[in-house]
Order: structure tokens, then sequence, then C-alpha cells
């Protein structure tokens, strides 16, 4: 088997983190080389998952406000804020080189970060199949799936993260939402400033690859980009970011805010409404593992929801409705 192309781009346009990848995905082959891409972006931008539609999960007027870029990943999960202060890594193979369960490839991508931070002292651990812990919190995103013959696992390294701006483009249903949001955020976060990690990012780039090294139990090389690659990442990155693409999924209604946002495996926030008695009851909900956390209750007309709020934590989600008394 050929050795692993390993390519260090360091900090890149943003188009470029997520157009590489795609590129030498779409043109993987028997003959192609697998792949490990490390990098981060310049500048921050958006990126959207798939499945997910652009209106509902994003204000685009808040993103334009802000200068944000969008791209639309052709791989599944949700949306995320991207910027200098994250390493990633892209493991591009072919599927015939990793293992056939999701959880053993996940294992076999996934172990050189986790040893990475190990060997920074850190209590990192693999969770929930593809979630990286420190101390019980996610500091890195990942995902994964196939695009033509490749099996791709990408992921991150966080350094810091603009909790204003990740919260501030969401499209909320109702205020109560992005508050708990943010607050779900900030406790189930962690990054290596929060951890008071004195180690540079080209450190961290360093160990990564002798990690990979290690895990993948091949031979890894330095490489480049071809000129053709880099063409057909040109034309990757057109399309990730064309009107069209972000319109994906898009139907002839007006899309309605997200209801269900997920923060790491065991948080997510989820909104609903009743009508009952004759109040239009709205409900912002912080879930782990469908149990209720925490709630904000509002309605119209008006009224305190505090004790029902207090009634409410640590029943299922489910049954919310059928445990509020007026």
């Amino acid at each position: 088997m050929k050795p692993i192309r390993l390519i260090n781009l360091g900090a890149v346009p943003p188009w470029q983190t997520q157009a590489i990848y795609h590129a030498l995905a779409e043109r993987m082959d028997d003959e192609a080389q697998d792949t490990i891409v490390l990098c981060r972006p310049n500048e921050p931008y958006l990126c959207l998952g798939y499945h997910q539609v652009f209106e509902s999960i994003f204000d685009p007027a808040e993103c334009a406000r802000r200068g944000l870029p969008v791209y639309r990943r052709r791989l599944g999960g949700g949306a995320t804020y991207l910027d200098e202060n994250q390493i990633f890594y892209q493991c591009i193979f072919h599927h015939t080189h990793l293992p056939v369960m999701l959880k053993d490839i996940y294992s076999s991508a996934l172990a050189a970060p986790v040893n990475t931070l190990r060997g920074l002292g850190l209590s990192a651990e693999l969770r929930e199949t593809n979630e990286i812990e420190v101390n019980g919190r996610r500091i890195a995103g990942t995902g994964g799936g196939r695009i033509e013959d490749a099996a791709i696992v990408v992921g991150n390294i966080l350094f810091d993260f603009d909790y204003e701006a990740m919260t501030a483009v969401w499209q909320t249903p109702w205020p109560s939402f992005r508050l708990l949001a943010q607050k779900a955020l900030h406790q189930r976060i962690i990054t290596m400033k929060d951890l008071a990690m004195n180690v540079s990012m080209e450190q961290v780039t360093d160990l990564l690859i002798e990690s990979f090294a290690t895990s993948m139990g091949r031979e890894l090389e330095l490489g480049e980009l071809t000129p053709e690659e880099w063409q057909a990442a040109e034309e990757e990155a057109k399309e990730l970011a064309s009107p069209d693409y972000l319109a994906l999924h898009k139907t002839n209604s007006s899309p309605e805010p997200m209801r269900t946002l997920k923060i790491s495996a065991r948080a997510f926030i989820r909104y609903d409404e009743v009508q009952m008695d004759g109040y239009g009851v709205r409900g912002s909900f912080w879930l782990s593992d469908d149990v209720i956390q925490e709630v904000i209750l509002q309605s119209t007309p008006e009224r305190d929801w505090s004790f029902e709020e207090e009634k409410l934590r640590g029943i299922l989600f489910s049954d919310w409705k059928e445990n509020i008394e007026l």
C-alpha cells in the first residue's frame, strides 16, 4: 500500500479548507493516494451541513452584516463557525483502506488527535463514536461520510471559540432558545485557552503529524497538491458557495427557524409550543439524553411560569405538556 500523503497547508483562505478535501474525494480511485490535510482558515466563515436548509439555520442578513462567507459541505452534520483559532485535520482515504464499520472508521482516524491531546497532558477521550472530550467537555468537532470512493473524516481542535459570533448568526425560533444555546455552549465546549495550555498551533500540528504516523500504522510522506488538484479545488469552492447549492433543500414555503440544535452528544436545545387553557405556551428546553436540564417558558398572554419551569426539570421532554398544571 502506498504511503499516506501528508499535506500541511498552515493558514489558508477559508475556501481552501473546505474545497480541497472535497476535490480530493471526488477524484479518489484505486490509483489515488490516501491523503491527510492539516490546515486552518485565516479568516472566519460558516459551514452548513449537506442536509440543512440555509435560512432555517442561519440568518442571512446577520451573516452578510458580519461579512461571514457560507459554504455547504457534501457531508452531513450540523452548522459550524470556523476561524483561525482552530486546527483542521482531514482524512481522505479510499474506502477499502479503512474499516467497514462507522465506529471503527472514526476510532482509527480520530486516534491521532486524541493521542495528541493526551501527549500534552490532557485527559482526552473519544466519546459517543466521534466526539473528542477533555474533562468531559467537547474540544473538537468531527464529521465524516462517503463521497464517491472516498471515506472522509474531518475534525478540528479548538484553541479558542467565538461564542458570540456563533450564536448571533443562528436563526432561532425565540430569544429564549438562543439564550439556552449560549449557556449550553459555554458549559459543554472547552478550548485550549480555557485549559491554559501554553502551546502553539505549530507545535500541536507537529504532534498531530507524529500521532497520525503512529496511529495509522503506515508511512507518511510530506506532499503537495498537484496543479490539477488545485484547479479541481477552485471549481469545488465555486460550487460549495454558489447560491443554488446554498439553496439546496429549500422549498417554496418560507423556511421555519430551527427547532432542534445539537450542542454536543449529550446536550440538545429544543423548541416546542402548545395551546392550553387560553395560553399559547412557548418552551425552550436544554436536554441531556432527552431529559430536561433547564427550560424557559413564555406565553401569550404573559404570566409567571417559574413554578412550572422548576417542576419540568428532570422529566422526559416528551412528557412536558402533561406536567404543566395551570
